[in-house]
């Protein structure tokens, strides 16, 4: 009798533990999907952000950007580098070298450009398991955190992300990652538009506007 009663009071934490996870994870799907469905409502976006990296024992490089959405047409300026889509071709400058690298479009590529599609699909990739960890106040805003990890161990390239969803906009707000070889990425949306007019040629390279480019065609 005393053995049954010992078990049952070990069991209740872990079964209560078992049902607070699951409750964890049903929340984080639910605010996840209804981001994601605002995101992809919309074909049109306007995002300005800040990108802070962190290298082991290096200084932290800062990067303020811009990045526009139009569908599967998406241009990201990074300041040393811009990065455009028009969903067949993609052109790569690099402001340093002023040259430009040609390639085609495959499907998938948005991720290259952290766009906030890519960033609220993590959850379905399989890759990593996912739960729902509270709120925190950010600049007056009240934000709904989720953390990510591999599923597996080994192979993932990150070993933890935190993303931080605006419920109020249904946007992501920020989202930190943390790299297998110890580096850190913070990425901050500090402005967004939803339903942009972008200017003709946002979504193209215009050499003219580059004098002197090195243009470099990858494409086969």
């Amino acid at each position: 009798m005393r053995f049954i009663v010992y078990s049952i009071f070990i069991a209740f934490p872990l079964i209560w533990s078992i049902q607070a996870k699951a409750q964890s994870v049903n929340q984080a799907t639910q605010m996840l999907n209804q981001v994601k469905e605002n995101v992809l409502s919309e074909e049109s976006w306007f995002f300005d952000f800040e990108l802070e990296i962190f290298f082991p024992e290096l200084d932290p490089e800062v990067i303020k950007g811009k990045l526009y959405q139009d569908g599967k047409k998406i241009r990201a300026d990074l300041g040393d580098q811009i990065l455009i889509s028009d969903g067949e071709t993609v052109w790569t400058y690099i402001r340093d070298f002023n040259e430009v690298q040609i390639s085609n479009y495959e499907e998938g590529m948005e991720e290259m450009f952290l766009s906030p599609t890519s960033i609220v699909s993590i959850y379905e990739s399989g890759e990593y398991s996912y739960q729902y960890s509270g709120t925190q106040e950010v600049d007056g805003r009240n934000l709904h955190l989720i953390e990510f990890k591999p599923s597996q161990p080994g192979p993932s390239e990150y070993v933890k992300i935190n993303l931080f969803l605006d419920m109020a906009n249904k946007i992501p707000y920020a989202v930190g990652i943390s790299a297998r070889n110890g580096t850190r990425y913070n990425l901050i949306i500090n402005d967004h538009r939803r339903g942009a007019n972008h200017p003709n040629g946002t979504f193209s390279f215009n050499e003219s506007e580059f004098p002197g480019v090195e243009v470099e065609d990858l494409r086969f």
